[in-house]
């Protein structure tokens, strides 16, 4: 999701917009830009982030109302002429989203005579919403009229030039807030942008629009009657003091994961399962990214407490794919953000053949968490880096406590397993506490990653789904070559990549994998491979003969999967800091992915 910001606030607004863009600039955007009102526009677009932007606009930025973007390429290079706001006719634009039916919008645009200097879709919206100025509409109806002629999903904030005290937004499909303030009205993507400015927020459904003015927030639903939505408060960034104290907001969220843990346990522990949940007879588990890797290493445990099958399927591909599904079926829904278009794809495709939606997510007004049946809620709080760790350790955690859940209501957990899920459960955050002091292991490991530019992941059960999440996360920060396959199948290709000295991280555990993983491991050392095994107490003898680097991790059981899980985000943040990669702004990957 790309970040876009307007502000009205009674004073030169320019400086302001740009650092609540600044806010939003660590999912590594490649352009940015501004436009503020009165009189005429004054516009900047700039190939760069936000520091870049910051230093172009100097001191003639006078407007009180401006809006901003900063963003990825999507349609077009990553340069000025593709960035945001696109002006045209006195109107200047900054959309989220996609519009599907753009090129048959621009095609017409194109021949009655007008000028696109693009190739975004982004660039069509200034000029369906100046022909309806020119035509006489007000400009709420001007952007109202716009949004009809749309298809597909927008968040967008429309400035005008013959009106500068005001801004216009809409929403449908992609999300935004609107913020207030003392003598500030605000929009943004993401409530973090406007923590500085705003004392409450508000989270627009579709087909709302809303009027920023010096008075304040106006709010209509999509009959254009005036309504009202839920107001909270804009809590201040904690997070901010920790990265003079880690470095990165990367960092310090990996430290902060053992509270976030216990909040999400705490926050969980009265929830009621309803019967419509209860009673299901199958789940399939849908995700993206990381989400999708809490979800694979949280399903053996959620069969073993429910005793019901477990799908694990890939936002992405399930909702294309019109898979069958048999009655009695429920899906549980994980994700960060709770906006992801896959996801809510997902979820309407299932409701819309009456199966029960559970929410597995960290924030709490998006779509996906007011659209289920029920919220199963993540504490993870705010996280700033681009990839995911507080939050997949709380996605974890939320998952084995709705396992438990489950099990309870429908009468499949004795009371020596409920017993002894609670204990491994409260002792989780401790685990990650301890596996974090073993830090300058990871480091260690890491320079020998680097140093060879490629690593393969492996391990069975939950610890695959940690080898998986492995993978993406030293893709995602230092941008190197890894890979990840169960430990079963390297004997189905992956074994044929092994070179003399080749980095083979492998995830593994005491139970009923680890002597299948030992034998798998012996196949991998016998084609010169170099292991690294993160092992629990339990396993760390009989791992020793086998592995050139043997680091034992505090836990057992579900304690190891919360282990591996730090281990290999600290491995990947030392990989990036070695490469001199920046933690919270890597190159090109999405966070919260509002397109298809």
């Amino acid at each position: 999701m790309c970040g876009i910001v307007g502000m009205v606030n009674g004073h030169p607004v320019a400086r302001d917009i740009v650092t609540a863009l600044g806010r939003l600039d660590y999912r590594g955007y490649d352009s940015a830009g501004i436009a503020v009102a009165g009189p005429g526009f004054d516009l900047r677009k700039v190939a760069g982030g936000v520091s870049v932007l910051m230093d172009s606009i100097g001191n003639g930025f006078a407007g009180q109302a401006g809006i901003g973007r900063t963003s990825w390429a999507t349609h077009g290079r990553a340069d000025a002429r593709h960035a945001h706001p696109h002006v045209w006719g006195g109107v200047a634009v900054v959309h989220n989203g996609i519009i599907e039916n753009y090129r048959s919008l621009r095609n017409g645009l194109l021949a009655r005579g007008e000028t696109l200097e693009s190739e975004t879709d982004s660039e069509v919206i200034p000029h369906l919403i100046a022909a309806a100025r020119a035509s006489g509409a007000a400009p709420l109806d001007a952007v109202r009229g716009a949004c009809a002629a749309m298809q597909g999903d927008y968040a967008i904030a429309v400035l005008f030039e013959d009106a500068p005290d005001r801004i216009i937004v809409a929403r449908q499909g992609s999300p935004v807030m609107v913020a207030r303030g003392a003598r500030t009205s605000a929009a943004a993507s993401d409530p973090a942008a406007l923590s500085a400015v705003c004392a409450d927020y508000a989270a627009l459904e579709d087909g709302d629009m809303a009027e920023l003015s010096a008075d304040g927030v106006t709010i209509f639903d999509s009959d254009g009657c005036l309504t009202n939505r839920y107001w909270r408060k804009l809590e201040g960034a904690e997070e901010d003091g920790l990265v003079h104290a880690y470095g990165s907001f990367t960092r310090a969220e990996i430290a902060t994961q053992p509270v976030a843990l216990r909040q999400t346990d705490v926050r969980l522990r009265d929830l009621v399962i309803p019967a419509q949940v209860g009673e299901a007879e199958r789940l399939v588990l849908i995700g993206c990214g990381s989400s999708l890797h809490a979800a694979a290493a949280a399903r053996s445990w959620l069969e073993c407490l429910i005793g019901i099958p477990c799908d694990v399927e890939a936002a992405s591909e399930y909702r294309t794919r019109e898979a069958p599904l048999s009655r009695g079926t429920a899906g549980v829904l994980v994700s960060r953000s709770g906006e992801t278009a896959d996801m809510l794809g997902v979820m309407a495709m299932l409701q819309a053949r009456d199966m029960p939606v559970v929410s597995v997510v960290n924030v709490q007004h998006s779509q996906l968490a007011r659209g289920a049946d029920l919220l199963w809620p993540t504490e993870a709080g705010r996280e700033q880096g681009l990839g995911a760790t507080k939050s997949f350790t709380c996605q974890v955690l939320a998952l084995i406590r709705f396992g438990l859940a489950m099990g309870l209501h429908r009468g499949t957990v004795s009371l020596d397993t409920l017993i002894a899920v609670e204990r491994e459960l409260a002792g989780v955050a401790s685990v990650c506490t301890r596996a974090e002091a073993l830090e300058s292991q990871f480091e260690s490991i890491a320079e020998r990653l680097v140093r060879e530019g490629e690593t393969l992941f492996t391990g069975r059960g939950s610890a695959a789904a940690i080898a998986a999440e492995g993978a993406l996360k030293l893709k995602e920060l230092p941008g190197l070559r890894a890979e990840s396959c169960a430990a079963g199948e390297l004997k189905h290709g992956p074994l044929t990549t092994i070179r003399e000295d080749s980095p083979v991280i492998v995830c593994a555990g005491a139970g009923q994998y680890a002597d299948k993983t030992l034998s798998d491991v012996a196949e991998v050392r016998a084609r010169g491979g170099y292991v690294i095994a993160l092992v629990d107490d339990a396993t760390a003898a009989a791992f020793a003969p086998v592995a050139d680097e043997l680091v034992v991790l505090p836990g057992a059981g579900l304690g190891t999967v919360f282990a591996q899980a730090v281990a290999i985000q600290l491995i990947a943040v030392h990989a990036a800091t070695l490469l001199d990669h920046p933690l919270d702004r890597p190159r090109s990957p999405g966070k919260s992915v509002t397109v298809e």
